[in-house]
């Protein structure tokens, strides 16, 4: 599926096989009188995640009132986050989606470990059922600390947020953690919540697996797989190049969303890959896989960036790959070169 990702597969690249790109689930004509129908429960459900959120808010915000984020919470203040999790089970359920799990008893093998949790991005609904399931810490981008309402609601998860400058600031500057070195010291301090990440970095659709990172996997400490399977029948809930409004609104249309969580027992890296983290996280990607019967393709959030950098999208009904004139050429295909960045 897909390219290989170097510069001649970037030369040519097939919007039609992209796993940024969804194409699998046009809008139709019956989905259209279902939009309708549905429309003003549409509003209400909405309202309803919205009060959700502010209660996860104010929640969240009395467990981290003057309280240093960066050290571990005295059980009380945990007890508060554990709580106001089941806030995000309730938004699960106004978005329609009917979660099965299988594997749970897994978790509680990961926690006498110390484990980093690695899940398969494929949606924003990825955070809400893992905030249900485990109310864990994250890897973030820093400006999601700052999102209105959504910043306050995950202040007391104590994710580690991940910026470029911040990157950039570790590099320049002795004594400064790396983000690996945050991630590694918070993996071995079991005061903390699991951490959760997403090897992948960025979403795809769900019917691969993407080019796994090493970052979660450089600690060298046992990971537990969290495998998601969505529903893909009627309209995927990935978040791929999209018109985020309008695929919350086909999304909120359906009668039913399913999803399905698979624990898998925790995975204890050999010496060998504790040694090689890219050996590692080549296995575990093997894992992903295997459970979930779909392909590991070598594209990540490079592609991705270079499509959003030039341009190219699916119209609204979700039928045709556009662009700026001249972008995409021969039957579907596009040069990313221009928009890739340099890799050293």
């Amino acid at each position: 599926m897909g390219i290989q990702g170097d510069r001649e597969g970037w030369k040519r690249y097939d919007t039609r096989d992209s796993p940024f790109l969804e194409l699998k689930n046009p809008f139709t004509t019956g989905e259209l009188v279902k939009t309708i129908l549905m429309f003003p429960l549409l509003i209400v459900r909405t309202l309803l995640i919205v009060l959700a959120l502010l209660v996860l808010a104010i929640m969240s915000f009395i467990a981290g009132l003057g309280w240093p984020l960066e050290e571990p919470m005295p059980a009380w203040r945990r007890n508060i986050v554990t709580a106001s999790a089941n806030c995000a089970g309730f938004v699960l359920m106004m978005l329609g989606f009917r979660l099965r799990v299988r594997g749970w008893e897994n978790f509680a093998k990961a926690k006498e470990l110390g484990v980093i949790g690695v899940f398969n991005h494929t949606a924003w609904v990825d955070a809400v059922a893992l905030m249900y399931l485990f109310a864990p810490s994250g890897v973030s981008k820093e400006s999601n600390a700052h999102l209105p309402l959504v910043g306050t609601c995950i202040r007391s998860f104590q994710n580690i947020y991940v910026s470029r400058s911040s990157i950039e600031l570790a590099k320049r500057r002795e004594g400064v953690p790396s983000v690996a070195e945050k991630i590694a010291r918070r993996a071995r301090d079991r005061r903390f919540p699991m951490l959760v990440m997403a090897p992948e970095g960025t979403c795809g659709d769900g019917r691969c697996i993407l080019r796994f990172r090493t970052g979660a996997f450089v600690p060298g400490v046992p990971v537990l797989p969290i495998c998601f399977r969505y529903n893909k029948r009627r309209i995927n809930p990935a978040w791929t190049i999209i018109n985020e409004g309008w695929h919350y609104v086909r999304m909120m249309s359906q009668i039913s969303n399913a999803l399905e969580v698979t624990v898998l027992p925790p995975y204890v890296p050999s010496e060998e890959e504790r040694a090689s983290p890219a050996l590692y996280a080549q296995n575990v990607q093997e894992l992903f896989c295997k459970t979930l019967g779909i392909p590991a393709i070598d594209q990540s959030q490079e592609e991705f960036s270079a499509l959003v950098k030039l341009g190219v999208k699916v119209t609204w009904d979700g039928r045709r790959v556009i662009g700026p004139p001249g972008i995409v050429v021969d039957a579907g295909f596009v040069d990313l070169t221009p928009a890739m960045r340099k890799h050293e």
